[in-house]
């Protein structure tokens, strides 16, 4: 499942499930084995990082070609995880 990143600001910024879920219910994402997650990355440049997210081996790939601070994307990846 490619995921859209629509609703990663909401995400961010602690917006009520009920609206997450609103917008994102109708793409079935939690029955799909691997996730793409797009992140953009505020910042000058406008920089983009990927999340992969491999459901059968817990595993969460994150490339970033700038190798910044991952930290706050692997919350966002992981909240997707988690609903």
């Amino acid at each position: 499942a490619i995921l859209s990143t629509f609703d990663l600001p909401r995400i961010r910024y602690n917006a009520l499930d009920e609206i997450i879920w609103r917008n994102a219910s109708w793409t079935s994402y939690w029955e799909k084995n691997v996730w793409i997650l797009p992140i953009h990355r505020p910042s000058i440049v406008g920089h983009w990082v990927i999340c992969i997210i491999y459901f059968q081996t817990k595993e969460i790939h994150l490339f970033d070609s700038l190798a910044e601070s991952w930290e706050c994307d692997i919350m966002v990846c992981s909240f997707f995880n988690t609903k």
